[in-house]
């Protein structure tokens, strides 16, 4: 095979695209979040609501999205047939075949779940949960057809993705996020079924908004002849399908110890919604975050396992560590010292009681620490897939799932919701260790030890920034009400909603401004190069220099379209409760597509194959190879 190249769009422009609006979609969730949480406060309903969308909602979001099974099948085999023409009929089957086989899934549920509620109110741990599973089986009836409507969502945001279309399937997810926010100011009621009714709509919608890019290269012709394709999809779903679903294991198992959170003596309703909500406050900048950063990063470390520069890759891994733990230091120290008022801020108005913020700031405080460990987390399983192997991240998450369940266990009854938290910091912890042992071992030394003084400053200048942020939000919140009272007595300051919301806001966005300031004196005193690097990074994208740099760069490394459905993937999915232990669905389904390329490679001759839509990326290896797996000093 000769090796050639061919012109990809610039990285910096399909990242930005992709990158903001799946921002702006996640945005729209929060203000979601801000507005439906509040309407009903945390307790029977949405915990009810949250519930039943485990088995609805979240099964749209890991299967149906971006990455998700269906997504990746599809991507899979229409990709070398997409000029072809049978396939319109291929697209039709297997949107047909799909929705067939979901369909009997959703009956059998909707035929189970009275037994199913019954069964769960009876058991002794569940006492006094009766009427929140009774509201679960109600809301969990509206939205069944979300399992069918994922399937379909999932291969039409495939088709798009051959197709280069990648502005609706990015944007869609805000349209749900919308329909539920106008469903909840429009159309409240007692029992919550509005919360479900939205839902179930938003979902239809987000559907429909897929159509216009994908109905033209679709033929509609029933055929009970299996078209060329058909079979190699179903091959390929069920297997990633089984890993999606065993990853998501977690989730449950927080969930179900949600259900055993007791305040004083009684059952608390709000714990799974607490966190739920918690986690995406935390997702929310982390996700842009570390899209922002690995998107560039993955294709740098696949050309380095490739080319044999193992020192170039533990080098890149430590710059990319610090890049990532001096921009989310500081937000984990602001998250953690203001976690209160942020809460707050955000939900506490209409039936969000002083109560409430209390639960969710707990909730919040005991996950806030998982982030340090989680950004090394991530990047170093990027590190793994570089090497081609997945499997060994996926052991190790199959592991932290049960050590999950015992940790939950033992901490929710000293810590309550702040014991699940926990159990997710400490997992990261777990993972990070047991991913950084075993990569160790297969390439040597990482040099680690060059981490510790710049995280030390880091470090530092986070907790010195987050200590006095926590006393000046006090002092500008409580400064600013003393005020208010006195020259506009007229106003109630006290109870305000709008005045205690706008007090809130002054003070976080002040305290956090001089958090921020302090955390940057301490980290230019010390001459770290991570402010100056960002700086010039936020320069650079609006550079066309920057834009010719970044396009260069892609074509050595990865196309375009991976790139993008890796943004897409790991921002999309808002609603994944513990990312940390979850490897991700496409990038395993990508590295394993690769590993049958490596079998065209000859001895001084390899080719890499990265899995590109319509191109492929390929590199001469002169011999020698080195050994990736010798120790290497730094």
């Amino acid at each position: 095979m000769k090796p050639g190249k061919q012109k990809a769009p610039a990285l910096g422009k399909v990242f930005g695209l992709v990158a903001a609006l799946t921002f702006l979609s996640k945005f729209i969730g929060l203000a979601r979040d801000a507005i439906v949480v509040p309407a009903f406060g945390p307790g029977i309903i949405t915990d009810a609501y949250n519930y039943a969308y485990l088995l609805t909602g979240n099964v749209l979001i890991l299967f149906g999205g971006l990455g998700g099974p269906f997504h990746q099948s599809t991507v899979a085999v229409l990709t070398p047939k997409k000029d072809k023409p049978e396939i319109g009929r291929l697209i039709f089957q297997l949107v047909a075949v799909t929705a067939i086989i979901l369909t009997a899934i959703t009956l059998v549920l909707w035929i189970a779940e009275p037994y199913a509620v019954h069964w769960l109110s009876s058991l002794p741990s569940q006492k006094g949960n009766a009427e929140m599973w009774q509201q679960a089986g109600m809301q969990l009836q509206i939205m069944l057809p979300l399992i069918v409507i994922s399937g379909v969502i999932g291969i039409l945001y495939g088709v798009s993705n051959v197709y280069h279309e990648f502005t609706w399937p990015s944007l869609s997810p805000a349209i749900a996020s919308i329909v539920m926010i106008v469903a909840v100011i429009c159309f409240k009621d007692n029992a919550g079924l509005c919360l479900g009714i939205g839902t179930l709509i938003g979902a239809v919608l987000q559907l429909a908004a897929q159509l216009p890019a994908t109905l033209p290269h679709m033929r509609w012709q029933i055929s009970t002849k299996p078209e060329p394709g058909t079979r190699e999809y179903t091959a390929m779903l069920w297997p990633a399908t089984i890993s999606t679903s065993i990853g998501q294991l977690t989730v449950y198992v927080d969930a179900f110890f949600a259900s055993l959170v007791k305040l004083g003596s009684e059952y608390h309703g709000g714990a799974w919604t607490a966190i739920i909500n918690s986690n995406r406050l935390v997702q929310l900048p982390l996700g842009v975050l570390l899209t922002a950063m690995l998107v560039p990063i993955l294709p740098r470390f696949t050309q380095q396992v490739a080319e044999g520069r193992i020192d170039d890759l533990k080098a890149e891994f430590r710059r990319g560590l610090r890049i990532l733990w001096f921009l989310s230091l500081p937000m984990a120290g602001l998250l953690f010292s203001l976690s209160k008022p942020i809460v707050a801020l955000v939900f506490q108005h209409n039936k969000f009681t002083a109560q409430d913020t209390e639960l969710f700031s707990v909730a919040l405080v005991w996950l806030v620490p998982s982030i340090i460990f989680y950004v090394g987390r991530d990047l170093i399983t990027r590190v793994f897939y570089a090497h081609k192997d997945s499997t060994t991240p996926y052991r190790v998450a199959m592991v932290a799932i049960t050590l999950k369940g015992i940790l939950d266990y033992a901490l929710i009854g000293p810590l309550g919701v702040g014991g699940i938290s926990l159990a997710t910091t400490l997992i990261t912890i777990f993972n990070l260790s047991c991913l950084s042992w075993l990569l160790r071992r297969k390439i040597g030394s990482l040099g680690t030890s060059l981490l510790i003084k710049p995280f030390a400053i880091m470090f530092g200048g986070s907790v010195l920034g987050a200590i006095p942020a926590f006393f000046i939000q006090a002092w500008v919140q409580s400064g600013m009400l003393t005020l208010l009272s006195k020259y506009h007595p007229e106003i109630d300051a006290a109870k305000g909603v709008a005045t205690t919301k706008l007090t809130l806001l002054v003070s976080v966005g002040i305290a956090s401004a001089v958090a921020f300031a302090i955390y940057l004196a301490i980290c230019l005193l010390f001459k770290l190069e991570e402010p100056s690097e960002v700086f010039k990074r936020l320069l650079s994208k609006g550079s066309k220099k920057g834009s010719e740099t970044e396009s260069n760069a892609a074509q050595e490394t990865a196309p375009s379209e991976d790139l993008e459905r890796l943004v897409a993937d790991s921002l999309l999915n808002e609603n994944t409760i513990d990312e940390s232990v979850t490897p991700n669905v496409f990038t395993k389904g990508l590295i394993e597509q690769n590993k049958d390329n490596d079998s065209d490679s000859s001895k001084g001759d390899a080719t890499i194959d990265v899995h590109s839509n319509d191109s492929k990326l390929e590199a001469k290896i002169e011999e020698p190879k080195k050994d990736l797996k010798r120790p290497t000093e730094d």
